[in-house]
């Protein structure tokens, strides 16, 4: 592979996904911490019904949730039809790192 393809992969795939992997991450804090809140206000209000515009949030969140694992899986299907016909993009781009694997 040159030169030229494996900085275009970089620009186009790589540094997007390493984007939206830091903004995920600070979605994910963000949603720890409000589960934190929600927890001791639960305790306070005992019982601690939810109301409707919460629970609107709520929904749209899974759904965005939902939206994002069929984008996942597309984009991962994507990448391994490319990685079977060139490997060297992969290494290139990953580092040669094997991916983790996760429970979702």
């Amino acid at each position: 592979m040159t030169k030229a393809s494996s900085t275009n992969w970089e620009i186009a795939i790589d540094l997007p996904l390493g984007v939206v992997a830091s903004q995920l991450a600070r979605i994910e804090e963000q949603l720890r911490l409000l589960n934190l809140k929600a927890a001791d206000l639960v305790k306070e209000r005992d019982g601690g019904r939810r109301n409707g515009a919460i629970s609107v949030r709520l929904e749209n969140i899974n759904r965005a949730l939902d939206s994002i694992r069929t984008f996942m899986s597309d984009l991962e299907t994507e990448i391994d039809a490319t990685r079977l016909t060139s490997d060297a993009v992969f290494v290139t781009a990953s580092g040669g790192k094997p991916r983790p694997e996760r429970d979702d």
